[in-house]
Formats: structure tokens, C-alpha cells, sequence
């Protein structure tokens, strides 16, 4: 049967122009292109995460290693090596609560052979100190690493200059610590004289005595002599002359002496009175004190630069290793 065209149709039989109504976004029935758009996003989506993923990862890898190398040349060469020449193995520097206990385990070690320990810290010890440093330097690390890793080597350098300069130094204090004993034992002769020719430590005591108390011959008791010292020794620069200057007289060898004009007189008021032992040894116990203090002031100083400038590389690798 024939359809008759439709009268109104000025072109019957040709395609209807499109709707301009129509919707034909994402909707068109069969296309597949927007799906193949979207997968393609997404792809790239996943890649940038997965390369941005992997750059991170090996940043994270390239801190670790860094910090490797450093913890490895710390506890191998420095705490391994240095501070165990300084102090025997195991011991940790970070463990000190301050300067002042480091300053105290310095002096115990020295007690221990103060002949041959300045020695053993200046020819055997610091040069750990120095390698320790070289090792540092060869460190391959970031940018971000460079102050940190310069101002830890800047810091070993400090422990070296410190501890050198307190070796020169310390064979004094066992010469300090020998006027001691020589005040001590001549001052007991001193007091325990019987009469006769004094022997030579009668003598040096008598001498220091002198020194050490001018005004001796014009007092009349030894409670006069001892609140001498406890004035006097609150000055440093009497300590000062008190060890070196006075303590010339009991350790001179060699050296024919001969007692005091005032030597009878001063035994016949003070020798039953030995308090004055007592008052010189506080004061040259303090002399040495202050001493040994000034000595490891530096060392104190160097240890409190070198542990800062440890914790300064640690922060920096602990702030990129963190989650983010």
C-alpha cells in the first residue's frame, strides 16, 4: 500500500533535521568516547599518584640512608672510638647530665694514671676525633644536610682544641696536688719536732709557713693562724700565690734550706695547735678546684656544641622520614 507523502513536507522523503532541543550529552545511545575520556583521566589520575608515590618513597629511602651513614660513624667512630679512648667502652656521651659531670669523669680518669693519661688524650684519643670528622665530610646527603653535617664536623673539631689544651695543662695539677702532700707531711714533722737539727721537712714547713702566713711571728695562738687562712683563702689571688709561690718551699730539691729567723718562735706558740694542716689543705684543695675547673671549661663547652650540632642532623632526617 502506498503512504502518500505528507502535503506539508516541502522536501518528502529527506532526513528531519536535528532537534535543537535534543540532549545529547553523554546520553547518545551506543557512543562509547566518554567512557574512553573518563578511563583515560583516571589512568592518568593513578599514574601521577603512583610517580608521586614513588618519588617519595625514594626521598624516604635517600634520608634513611644518610641517617644510616651518620648513626653508623657515630657509635663506630666517634662514641665507639673517641669517647671510649677518653672514658672505656660504653660509655655515652649523651648520658651526662651536664658539663659538670663530664668535668668529673674527666678528673677520675686522670686520678687513674695522671702521668701517662694526658699523653693517651693528646696522641691517642683526639686523632678519633679527627677521623670521626673526615668520615663525616665523605657523607653523600641532600642540600638540606649541608649546615648540619658542617656544623657537626666544626663540632668534633672543638672536642679536639678542648681536650688537647686540657692534656697540656693537667701534668700541672699533678704538681698542685704534690705541694699538697709535701705541706702535709712536713706540717706533721713540724708539730711533732722534739728539738735537735731540724730535718728537711721541718724546714720546708717552717718556710712555708712563713710564706704563707707573713704576720705568723707577731700571733700568739693558732686560732690566729686559722682565721688568717679562712680570710685569706677566699682570695683567688692568694690561692694562687699560696700554691705556686709558697709551695716552691716544700718541693725544692737539691736545695740546702735554712729555717726562719722566726723559726723557734713560731714553734713555741703554735706546735701544740695543728689546725693550721687542716686550713692549708681546704685552701689548696680549693686552689686546685678552681684550677681544674678553668681547665675543663672548655671541654664543657665543646661537648655541649658537639651534642647540639648531633641532635641538628637527627631533626633533619626525623622531619622528612615522618608520614605525611
Amino acid at each position: 500500500m502506498n503512504i502518500p507523502p505528507d502535503l506539508d513536507d516541502p522536501n518528502p522523503g529527506a532526513t528531519p533535521p536535528p532537534d535543537p532541543n535534543a540532549d545529547f550529552a553523554l546520553k547518545k545511545s551506543g557512543s562509547k568516547t566518554p567512557w574512553i575520556i573518563i578511563g583515560v583521566i583516571a589512568v592518568a589520575g593513578i599514574g601521577f599518584f603512583v610517580y608521586s608515590g614513588v618519588q617519595e618513597h625514594k626521598k624516604q629511602e635517600m634520608h634513611a640512608a644518610v641517617m644510616r651513614q651518620f648513626a653508623d660513624i657515630e657509635r663506630q667512630e666517634v662514641v665507639g672510638k673517641f669517647w671510649a679512648c677518653l672514658f672505656g667502652p660504653g660509655v655515652d656521651p649523651g648520658t651526662f647530665p651536664n658539663n659538670l659531670a663530664l668535668s668529673q669523669r674527666l678528673d677520675s680518669a686522670f686520678a687513674v694514671d695522671p702521668k701517662s693519661y694526658p699523653t693517651k688524650v693528646r696522641e691517642d684519643c683526639t686523632p678519633k676525633a679527627n677521623d670521626a670528622k673526615h668520615q663525616v665530610e665523605s657523607i653523600s646527603a641532600p642540600p638540606e644536610y649541608d649546615a648540619a653535617l658542617k656544623e657537626y664536623g666544626k663540632s668534633l673539631d672543638g672536642l679536639v682544641a678542648a681536650f688537647d689544651s686540657w692534656a697540656k695543662v693537667a701534668p700541672s695539677h699533678i704538681a698542685e696536688k704534690l705541694v699538697g702532700q709535701k705541706v702535709d707531711t712536713g706540717g706533721n714533722a713540724w708539730h711533732q719536732f722534739q728539738g735537735g737539727k731540724p730535718t728537711p721537712e721541718v724546714i720546708a714547713y717552717d718556710r712555708f709557713l712563713h710564706c704563707a702566713v707573713p704576720t705568723v711571728d707577731k700571733m700568739k695562738t693558732g686560732q690566729e693562724v686559722v682565721e688568717f687562712l679562712f680570710k685569706s683563702c677566699k682570695d683567688q689571688k692568694y690561692l694562687e700565690r699560696l700554691q705556686n709561690e709558697c709551695g716552691k718551699e716544700v718541693t725544692a730539691e737539691g736545695v740546702v734550706q735554712m729555717p726562719t729567723a722566726g723559726f723557734k718562735g713560731a714553734l713555741a706558740k703554735l706546735q701544740a695547735d695543728d689546725r693550721d694542716l687542716s686550713a692549708f689543705d681546704d685552701c689548696l684543695r680549693k686552689s686546685r678546684k678552681l684550677k681544674r675547673s678553668d681547665d675543663a671549661g672548655d671541654v664543657g663547652r665543646a661537648w655541649v656544641a658537639y651534642m647540639e650540632a648531633g641532635r641538628k642532623v637527627r631533626e633533619i632526617a626525623k622531619e622528612a622520614l615522618k608520614e605525611k
